[in-house]
């Protein structure tokens, strides 16, 4: 039975499908690596976008880098489950909402956007603006929350229930309701630490789902240069599930969401894979910068 989320991964090398069987646990298989890029690029293009009435944010351009990336680099978009390699059929990023109620109660709900090859920067943030706005009230229960409070109303169900999920997850049985509403069934999952005043971290990836990248974005700081002029950097905090992907397609692909951000024009242009996102030019760029 195959899964509705992805598709099994085929003709792959013979090491490559004995790694998830030698490694078939994601806090045995990932890999963690810090990314800091410049702001300057970045910081213009948002001041501008907002002079023009729209609301967009550096985890909109995050984000919207991350599924350009994917385009280029399917491999990316691939999960693990059951110890077998899966092309993911979609491109989705889950990340958590915080609600403040009137009486100072902070709770948690998390949400999942699903990202079409034709959307840009603009489109993404307005996708997020749409779903932040929809489930930032205290007094809302999305899909996902009531979901939860089901399993969690009577004596023992959510033992039985999750392991149940988890069961028929392994399998490729997992009802498509269920995944679709599900934030650890995701391409990957982010969270803006800097809103709550932290600083990145490396962020575990769940062992239950497929989400085989975790993103966290740090508190910008600044940093001196040869000329005087401060810099201001912000620091990614990128959990990876190594079993993926090759190192070298990994290593590119660091090197160019780096090139991505901090030259954010291509955001808004369309993702796809023709050559006006100008992303092809980077692949080559830092195939040559790792053989050197």
């Amino acid at each position: 039975m195959g899964r509705s989320d992805g598709k099994l991964v085929r003709g792959i090398p013979a090491f490559d499908r004995l790694i998830p069987r030698i490694m078939n646990r994601r806090y045995d298989a990932t890999n963690f690596v810090k990314v800091e890029f410049d702001m300057a690029k970045l910081h213009e293009l948002l001041r501008r976008l907002r002079m023009e009435g729209h609301q967009v944010g550096v985890m909109d351009a995050v984000i919207s880098a991350f599924a350009l990336l994917l385009q280029r680099t399917p491999e990316l978009n691939r999960f693990i489950a059951n110890k077998k390699i899966y092309q993911r059929n979609h491109v989705c990023v889950s990340f958590a909402i915080i609600k403040r109620g009137t009486d100072g109660e902070v709770t948690e709900t998390a949400v999942k956007v699903y990202i079409e090859p034709e959307d840009n920067l603009l489109t993404i943030s307005q996708k997020m603006r749409e779903i932040i706005k929809e489930n930032e009230k205290p007094q809302t229960e999305n899909a996902l929350d009531r979901f939860v409070n089901g399993l969690m109303a009577a004596p023992l169900l959510p033992s039985v229930s999750v392991w149940l999920i988890k069961f028929l997850d392994r399998w490729g049985m997992l009802p498509k309701r269920i995944i679709k509403l599900s934030p650890f069934h995701t391409s990957m999952f982010i969270s803006n630490l800097a809103s709550i005043q932290m600083n990145y971290v490396y962020h575990h990836l769940y062992e239950f789902g497929t989400t085989s990248t975790f993103i966290t974005l740090g508190m910008p700081k600044r940093l001196s240069q040869q000329d005087g002029k401060p810099k201001r950097v912000l620091t990614l905090g990128i959990s990876i599930d190594e079993r993926i992907c090759t190192g070298a397609i990994w290593a590119r692909s660091v090197y160019e969401f780096k090139r991505i951000m901090e030259h954010p024009e291509r955001l808004l242009g369309e993702h796809t894979g023709s050559e006006s996102t100008d992303v092809s030019d980077l692949a080559q760029e830092s195939e040559e910068t790792i053989s050197t």
